[in-house]
């Protein structure tokens, strides 16, 4: 049913990407940007619409078309919180696609105001990284932490 929501409300939004064209708005986006000069996007939400504890990780294009959704348990989501230490914070997690494929949706900022946040995905096979694809400068919006935290309560 999401997806047939997901189609409809992607037919008829045009022009650039934004906030919501995976994820529904309702407060679940933990992490968006585009890619590639906008004429992709990834999004990642607390699929609090499914059964279970679960996130979401959707890879689409502009005009909407999904090219790779991942509906994962949070206990089996792989994480990786900021150390605490250094100038330079990030947080990732890692959803696994199947096959060996894995995507690990990062974000990271300088500890400084006004610093800017950059974030991206990479593309694992077997444990090797094969491609690092960067969000567009200024595209970052990232709540990994709180989904981070939720990771860890569901393990």
């Amino acid at each position: 049913m999401k997806k047939l929501y997901l189609s409809i409300a992607m037919m008829f939004s045009a022009g650039a990407l934004q906030a919501g064209q995976f994820c529904e708005l309702d407060g679940t986006e933990m992490f968006t940007c585009t890619l590639k000069g906008g004429t992709r996007g990834v999004e990642v939400c607390n699929a609090v619409w499914a059964n279970g504890t679960k996130a979401a990780y959707g890879f689409f294009k502009s005009n909407g078309t999904v090219e790779k959704e991942i509906l994962q348990d949070m206990a089996t989501i792989t994480a990786t919180p900021w150390n605490g230490m250094g100038n330079f914070m990030s947080d990732s997690v890692t959803f696994e696609g199947g096959g060996g494929y894995a995507y690990e949706v990062w974000w990271g900022s300088e500890r400084a105001a006004g610093a800017t946040e950059m974030g991206g995905i990479n593309v694992l096979k077997n444990g090797a990284l094969i491609a690092d694809i960067p969000c567009d400068a200024g595209s970052v919006n990232s709540d990994l932490s709180s989904l981070i935290e939720l990771i860890e309560a569901a393990q």
